[in-house]
């Protein structure tokens, strides 16, 4: 360790005490906690005199203080540290990294885009540290508190720049820490064309399968990193911006309020975890009942894992919300279908095979398969339509597969003209699309 990050980590080891000393006298003059913001104000100046106390002391000891530029730099360092990521700031702003991997704060695995794997600085100057980060970014992040202690050993939650976030300790040796960094928090479906996730003929039909008057109820599936949540964005970019939009997730991570044009017509709605004694959580099924409430255009379920999600998602559908959308994790765009069905066996109110097979092919309309491809790239895969139900069976049919080039192509079986006649209200042009897929 360098003489000047020895320094930077005494300083933020005084910075941290002062600022938790000055807490601890207002939550004593006050009877409350100080909020973050005024945290953050106060520690800023914290930095400063810490800093240059650190400065004097060098010309005390005979040494010279510190320049300027330094002095700059480690207010820098000292700020992101206490108040930001720390290393992650500047791992999470590198382009060329997709995922960062941690056992532990020192043994850190960087995975670049296309896939490589290198090993990654220390994450903290020490095991303590990074558990003081976690926690600090548990009770920071999204709409409600995260905890994460002995009780509560693993949190999942969103970053301040979109990307998501997971650690898991106490059950495990080390503290175990998984980013996916987030690089499209906006997009649209040009830009996924420029990506390669899709080609302009889906485009187009994915462009007027959001847009009024008759809009599809979509189900995107995919696995793991396979950019579900970017697709989802892509997709939401095509539906009119004056819509108002109910999002309900367990973790917030779409974030449609960066956009300025959306902003003023979403709610974003976040999963309450409960507290220490285990009351006051906030579930899926209550949050979506109050969404209903709402007067939304569309309801959009962030991530469907449980029956009471698909009961949200189901009802939203079938309460004359056409148009909303979720993500669910499946191998194919035929699984994701059978895994709905299986998630509604499940939950509060649970359903039967045969009725949630009638009630989803009654209200949903396309599921889109992304999947991560050999050579990294993200892409649309298979592109289903729902046609109908018989007994517990849903019955669909690929109107879109993988090309050779793992890209989603037209299939020949064609729309329904069910879906053709939602297609065209929106401006489908078959011929557009048939121009599209020639060039």
């Amino acid at each position: 360790m360098t003489a000047m990050n020895e320094l930077v980590q005494e300083i933020c080891r005084n910075v941290t005490r002062m600022v938790s000393d000055w807490e601890n006298r207002q939550q004593a003059e006050t009877g409350r906690a100080p909020s973050t913001e005024a945290s953050a104000a106060w520690g800023e100046q914290a930095i400063i005199r810490a800093v240059e106390m650190a400065s004097q002391v060098r010309m005390v000891d005979g040494r010279s203080p510190l320049t300027p530029i330094e002095e700059d730099q480690a207010i820098d360092e000292v700020r992101s540290q206490v108040f930001g990521l720390g290393v992650l700031d500047r791992l999470m702003a590198d382009p060329g990294n997709e995922n960062i991997l941690a056992n532990g704060h020192d043994n850190v695995t960087l995975v670049k885009v296309g896939g490589r794997r290198v090993p990654g600085p220390p994450l903290a100057s020490s095991a303590q540290a990074l558990d003081d980060l976690v926690r600090r970014l548990a009770a920071m992040a999204g709409r409600t508190e995260r905890r994460f202690d002995d009780a509560q050993p693993y949190v999942d939650l969103r970053l301040p720049d979109g990307s998501r976030m997971h650690a898991i300790k106490t059950v495990t040796n080390r503290l175990y820490l998984s980013i996916r960094i987030h690089r499209h928090m906006t997009i649209t479906l040009d830009e996924l064309i420029g990506l390669g996730t899709i080609d302009p003929t889906l485009a187009h039909v994915l462009e007027c399968a959001v847009r009024p008057p008759l809009p599809c109820s979509i189900l995107i599936a995919g696995g793991t990193d396979t950019g579900k949540t970017t697709f989802a964005r892509g997709l939401i970019s095509a539906i009119p911006p004056d819509e108002r939009l109910v999002v309900i997730e367990d973790n917030s991570e779409l974030g449609l309020e960066l956009d300025p044009k959306r902003a003023p017509h979403v709610v974003e709605m976040e999963v309450r975890q409960p507290n220490i004694e285990g009351v006051g959580g906030i579930g899926m099924d209550v949050l979506g009942r109050q969404a209903l409430r709402m007067r939304p255009d569309r309801v959009i379920v962030g991530e469907t894992r449980t029956g009471d999600e698909v009961r949200t998602m189901l009802d939203a559908m079938n309460s004359g919300h056409e148009g909303s959308m979720t993500t669910i994790h499946a191998d194919s765009s035929l699984s994701a279908l059978t895994k709905m069905q299986t998630l509604a066996l499940t939950g509060s109110d649970a359903l039967s095979m045969e009725a949630s097979a009638h009630l989803i092919s009654l209200v949903l309309h396309l599921v889109i398969h992304v999947t991560k491809l050999p050579d990294g790239r993200r892409a649309v895969t298979s592109v289903r339509e729902i046609t109908g139900a018989h007994g517990s069976q849903i019955q669909s049919i690929e109107v879109f597969a993988a090309g050779p080039d793992g890209v989603a192509r037209p299939t020949n079986s064609g729309f329904s003209q069910r879906l053709l006649d939602r297609l065209r209200a929106s401006g489908y042009d078959h011929v557009r699309a048939l121009g599209d897929e020639a060039a």
